[in-house]
């Protein structure tokens, strides 16, 4: 499934993985960009939407778990958990150049 998923899409696009709660919980993933304004800032300055949370942090082929002090690199895989109306906002603060799907375009593909 992950190769799937990263062929499907382009670093910086925000990806829904699994549908929690009948829907009101998403995990999403998210390549962070050269050019997102977090690459090199520490976890802890992230600011997150409401109610979501970063669970973990793909680099180097191992999963780690997040820490504030941890500093985001070009190319980490960052999942997170977080209702369906923060995914916007989320995606546009990690990357403000993101390509935002609505959910016609995933029903298509």
């Amino acid at each position: 499934m992950t190769a799937l998923v990263e062929e499907a899409v382009s670093v910086g696009d925000l990806v829904r993985l699994f549908e929690f709660q009948q829907g009101q919980v998403h995990m999403v993933e998210l390549t962070m960009p050269e050019s997102s304004p977090y690459v090199g800032r520490r976890v802890g300055d992230v600011p997150l939407p409401a109610d979501t949370a970063l669970m973990a942090i793909l680099r180097d082929g191992r999963a780690m778990v997040p820490q504030p002090d941890e500093v985001l690199e070009m190319a980490d895989e960052v999942i997170f958990m977080c209702p369906p109306e923060a995914e916007t906002e989320l995606a546009l603060t990690l990357n403000p150049d993101a390509h935002l799907r609505d959910d016609n375009e995933e029903d298509e593909g």
